[in-house]
Order: C-alpha cells, then structure tokens, then sequence
C-alpha cells in the first residue's frame, strides 16, 4: 500500500486530510519565503464536458477534481519544487512552491478543483501508481531512455544543472594530479570526487546511467567521467549547508537544479558554482501520466499539452517561475 498524504486544496483555502504514515520532519523555515497566495491564472482552455468515460480525462471532469502526484522537499530552505509554508505551523504548513503554481494552472483551466497527494519519490518515478492519482508532477525529466511507461506532457520549463561545490580548495582525490586537485574546473575533474544527488531524482539517473542520456534524440549532459563516487542525499539543504562547513563536509560537489544552488550561494555560504551551467546542460521538465488498461490517457494528454502551450505563448509559465526563481526557465535557453 502506498504511504501518502491527501491534501484538497481550495484555491482559496487549504484542507489538511493526513491518510498516510509516509511523513516527513517538518522543515526549517527559511528567513524568507515567497507569497505563497494563490495565483489565479487566467482560464485559456474552453469549458469541458466528459466525454464517453473510455479516457481518465472524463473521469477527472466527472470527479470534479484533478488529483497530482507530488514529491514534497523536507525542508524549505532555498525554495525547492514543493515545500510548506510557514503559515498554519501547527498543521505542519500548505503545501506551496513552483510546481504548487503549476498544478494550479493545470486544475483552474480543466475547470476542476486540485487534490494534492504527498506521494513516495520512486514510487513516482517508477510509474507504478496508474489509478492512485491522475498524474504527477516531481522534476520529472522524459528521458529517450525511460522504461517506466509514463507518458510525458511536452516540457514546462528546462532546468539549468549545476555542480556546486566549495569555494576553497577540496582534499586531493587519489585519482587527479596535483594541478587539478586544487579545485573542480572541468566535468572531468569530477573524477573520484563524492558527489552528492537528491535521491530518486533525474540528477541521480544522470550519474548512475551507463550512458549520456538524451531527450528528442538530444543530448541533455555531455559525457561524464565513470568513477564519479554518487552519493544520494535525502534532504538537499541540509547537504549543502554540510558542503559549506569544512567540519562537517561529506561531499566534494553537489549536482542539482542551477537556481536552488544559486540561492545557496547568495545565502553568502562559502560555496560556488564550480563549472559554468552552460557546460553541464539543462532538463526539460514535464507532467508524468501513468496509462492503465482500463483507460486511455490520449484526451487528458492533448488537454494537458494544449494548457502548458498557451500557458507558454501568453506568459503565464514564466510569470511564475520569475516569482520562484527570478527568471524564465519556461523556453529553451538560446545558444
């Protein structure tokens, strides 16, 4: 049985129903948090009708509610995809971030009220969840190479990669030379290092793969060294908070998403961007559908890319990843 959270979110006032005993430690709370009122995104899909129920998109319309997948960062310290607020602490906070926004987007033009579901990070990813929510949304990144069977909405935003790393000089790995060990300049100086990854995520996949791994055919990572030490981390912030204390420093360099390391760094931690973003690469992030034999997905599947498409042309993804981020991530960075 899966552990998970239910959580009905009104687009005007959250309700807690707690169904699972797969619960986090509630996170720190961070000196700052981005308002976390609800966006109310203009209504850019026509009103909808359930069609023949042979499509999960007819039972969602019916239902009422668009159920999503999500996983939940267990803390909230330099913005993650998913977080809880401060506000009703004592309830453990709503549920709010960057993709709270985009699942917003999604339910308001179905025209259908939003259930989130605090779900199981590989259970997500294994796409062994068809019936237990509609679809989901967790960084999921459409590699060519996927064999979990989802299938992926065109891309709502592409995600820069970074490798951040110490800003003084690391201890010598056995594997570099005297002038490479001095500091993390190139991908191949990754060699030996212990390299830290939240787990269960594309970042993990991407060091972990036989293989550089592609989208559209495209390479999305250029070729890394194969004796990288992985090292899955469960709680990202508090890794990197351990990456810039040199007595608790457990990792040589941390791979994750460009714009949470940037925060880390403006925090004024003694870390830096180690290679330039541009030379690592970048992740198209998409919503994840989980088919099942009893119904087809090919009409929630359309509607969904139809949403994200003119969500895109009218602004509406970038206005919100410039609230979490700071800037538009919602278009393929220009070469």
């Amino acid at each position: 049985m899966l552990a998970k959270k239910h959580l009905i979110l009104k687009l005007i006032l959250p309700i807690y129903l707690l169904l699972g005993a797969q619960c986090q430690a509630g996170p720190e709370t961070p000196s700052q948090i981005p308002d976390s009122t609800p966006t109310s995104p203009a209504q850019i899909a026509p009103v909808l009708t359930p069609g023949d129920g042979s499509d999960l998109l007819d039972q969602i319309l019916e239902r009422g509610t668009l159920r999503i997948g999500l996983q939940v960062w267990p803390s909230a310290e330099y913005i993650p995809p998913v977080f809880r607020g401060a506000a009703n602490a004592d309830t453990g906070g709503a549920l709010t971030g960057f993709e709270i926004d985009i699942a917003r987007l999604l339910a308001t033009n179905l025209g259908v009220e939003l259930e989130l579901i605090e779900a199981y990070p590989p259970t997500i990813h294994s796409g062994a969840w068809a019936g237990a929510w509609d679809i989901a949304l967790a960084s999921l990144v459409p590699f060519d190479q996927d064999t979990s069977g989802l299938i992926y909405s065109q891309p709502y935003g592409y995600m820069p990669m970074g490798i951040l790393s110490p800003a003084e000089t690391l201890t010598p790995a056995e594997t570099l030379t005297p002038a490479e060990a001095d500091t993390i300049q190139t991908i191949d100086h990754l060699a030996g290092r212990r390299v830290g990854v939240l787990a269960t995520s594309a970042y993990e996949t991407i060091l972990t793969a036989n293989q550089p791994l592609t989208w559209g055919g495209n390479a999305l990572h250029p070729v890394l060294p194969n004796d990288i030490q992985v090292i899955p981390v469960s709680n990202l912030a508090k890794a990197i908070d351990q990456l810039a204390t040199a007595e608790t420093r457990e990792l040589d360099a941390i791979f994750g998403p460009t714009p949470i390391l940037e925060q880390a760094i403006r925090s004024d931690l003694p870390l830096k961007l180690a290679i330039p973003p541009q030379a690592i690469g970048i992740q198209p992030l998409a919503v994840a559908i989980a088919p099942s034999d009893q119904l087809t997905v090919t009409r929630l599947h359309a509607q969904i890319n139809h949403i994200l498409a003119q969500a895109q042309h009218q602004g509406t993804l970038a206005e919100i990843y410039l609230k979490w981020y700071g800037q538009d991530l919602s278009k393929v960075p220009s070469q």
